[in-house]
């Protein structure tokens, strides 16, 4: 199943979501520089249409385009994601994300866990109920919520207070927007390993997979090319098998991974995994490019 176009969600026909703004902060101008990149590019390749969220109409070139019957891979930002897909699929389009793919890869620690580290899932209240255990279960807990960009902290301490004969459970830092029943994930806390070659604090590596293979794999945090090893990308294909394997679990999604330090030794493991629809760009050319080789490789048949 060949991608056949990159969809990208627009306030309007004349507009999009990349104009930076002066209030911008560096994450952010990074976002909308890289969404910009991979328009453009897929643009000059003829891949590009749009989703109009004033008109809820797709246009190509400017023009309605009728994407009925077309492979598409959806972009757009966190907030109109399920937009799109819904109407992609409203339209009779086919994207390689669905809603039921969004929020089983938001829940993934529910199908999939780990090689190295410890990994639990559920929520803020019987963490709170059950803190002691997690105190031997873990030597440092790393807490996220699973909603993405809420909450991610090591917690240096964590426990409960008396004050005045009534008991209040405390974190360090302290968690003052999470509510006792949103779901958490509870993981043990790893080292980052340094990168002096490429001057950065960590050695991690983003993989957009679609239909169980292997798009692409480039560095996190860069916005240039640069040299995977081999261990690392050997890495991702073996966990992309693995996953594919795993009943019901999405086939196109992005995994982030990394070089790091468990228990004082260097490991690659899994991160965490994100909606191919809407995460984030490194390399951004790179994606229409592998999109490309893919649809024009050789076709293999096989003899009967």
């Amino acid at each position: 199943m060949d991608i056949e176009y990159l969809c990208f969600s627009v306030p309007s026909i004349d507009g999009t979501d990349d104009i930076i703004h002066d209030g911008d902060d560096e994450n952010t101008i990074w976002i909308k520089t890289k969404d910009r990149e991979l328009r453009e590019t897929a643009e000059q390749n003829n891949m590009s249409i749009v989703f109009d969220r004033t008109t809820k109409k797709f246009y190509k070139l400017g023009e309605k385009f009728d994407i009925s019957g077309k492979i598409i891979f959806p972009r757009s930002h966190i907030a109109y994601e399920k937009e799109l897909i819904s109407n992609i699929l409203e339209q009779g389009g086919i994207p390689i994300e669905t809603m039921e793919d969004y929020d089983k890869i938001i829940y993934w620690p529910n199908f999939i866990k780990p090689v190295h580290r410890k990994l639990v899932v559920t929520t803020y209240k019987e963490f709170i109920e059950n803190a002691e255990s997690y105190r031997t279960m873990f030597q440092r807990i790393f807490l996220k919520t699973a909603i993405k960009s809420r909450i991610r902290h090591i917690l240096t301490a964590f426990g409960t207070v008396n004050i005045e004969g009534e008991d209040f459970f405390f974190t360090k830092p302290p968690l003052f927007d999470l509510k006792k029943d949103d779901t958490i994930f509870l993981s043990e806390a790893f080292k980052p390993i340094s990168d002096p070659e490429n001057d950065m604090s960590c050695k991690e590596y983003r993989v957009f997979v679609v239909n169980d293979s292997l798009l692409s794999i480039s560095r996190s945090y860069v916005d240039y090319e640069t040299q995977v090893p081999e261990a690392v990308t050997a890495f991702a294909e073996l966990q992309i098998k693995r996953i594919s394997k795993v009943p019901e679990f999405p086939s196109s999604y992005v995994l982030d991974i990394g070089q790091v330090l468990m228990d004082g030794k260097e490991v690659i493991d899994m991160i965490e995994f994100n909606p191919i629809c809407s995460s984030g760009l490194e390399v951004s050319h790179k994606l229409v490019e592998e999109i490309l080789k893919r649809r024009n490789a050789p076709k293999q048949f096989v003899k009967k």
